[in-house]
């Protein structure tokens, strides 16, 4: 292996490693921290422009990550090893696209409305429904539960491309 390859696979993990935990670190961890810390007057205008971020951020990064994986996908099936796969990372940032350019936008507007009607409305069940249920109305709702799940297949196809890129360096 030149070292060409090596500085793409440590690319290709640091793209990958960085996308899944920014993503894990965004809705899993900080999300529930400041939805405590500050309640939902505060907490969902704010997590909204750290969501336009992240989405950002995150797409970028992903197809970095596709350059990469792209590359290396093609050098392993012509020089080395004919083993890589490339479905992981392409499912990836298929679903990070779909997300930025179609879900995000319309779960943003959606949600601002949301904020817009219920204001003043300061419940605890809010609170603590708002991961699975969004701002509320059945269109929020819905189109939330649609980003979270394109999240968690960008994350799970990410970590498989990971993994499978683990088992190519092994042979």
């Amino acid at each position: 292996m030149n070292t060409m390859n090596s500085f793409l696979i440590a690319f290709d993990q640091l793209f990958a490693g960085f996308t899944i935990s920014i993503t894990i670190w965004h809705f899993f961890l900080q999300a529930p921290t400041l939805m405590k810390l500050l309640g939902k007057e505060k907490f969902v205008p704010l997590m909204m422009q750290l969501t336009r971020l992240w989405v950002k951020t995150v797409f970028v990064s992903s197809s970095a990550l596709l350059i990469t994986a792209m590359w290396l996908s093609y050098n392993y099936q012509a020089i080395i090893v004919p083993t890589m796969k490339f479905h992981w990372v392409g499912i990836g940032w298929l679903s990070i696209f779909i997300n930025r350019y179609v879900i995000v936008p319309r779960a943003l507007k959606a949600g601002a409305r949301s904020v817009q009607q219920r204001k003043g409305d300061g419940s605890k069940d809010f609170i603590q429904d708002f991961v699975v249920e969004g701002g509320g109305k059945n269109e929020t709702k819905a189109l939330h539960q649609t980003v979270v799940l394109f999240v968690l297949i960008m994350v799970g196809s990410f970590f498989g491309h990971l993994v499978d890129l683990a088992a190519v360096m092994v042979l």
